[in-house]
């Protein structure tokens, strides 16, 4: 991700890049940030890109956040369909009358 100064408005993008387990890359775009249980979550969007550009946007997905004694941040896809579902209900709450559909990831991701 490239980060600039500047003094005009525009809105910036968290897009991020994940390796999947097969070495496939999956470019996402995060929506928002819950925390539950002690958990932090990630709300994140699929994006398909040219270059620089977003050229298309994808399916929604939830993933649990954690790091290690590093810093390093991973991703993975939440299991159990109870956690899942609290977290998604939190998540509509927040948005409101926003349409977002969050898919299950069926592999797990580590971000590069």
């Amino acid at each position: 991700m490239f980060e600039h100064e500047h003094e005009h408005e525009h809105e910036h993008i968290d897009a991020f890049t994940l390796t999947d387990e097969q070495g496939n890359e999956h470019h996402f775009v995060r929506l928002g940030e819950i925390e539950n249980k002690g958990k932090l979550y990630w709300v994140c969007e699929e994006i398909f890109v040219d270059g620089e550009e977003i050229v298309d946007f994808g399916d929604t997905y939830l993933f649990v956040k954690t790091e290690d004694e590093e810093g390093n941040v991973y991703l993975d896809s939440v299991d159990n369909e109870e956690e899942f579902n609290e977290v998604v209900r939190i998540w509509e709450d927040m948005m409101g009358d926003e349409d977002f559909f969050i898919d299950i990831d069926e592999e797990d991701t580590e971000e590069n």
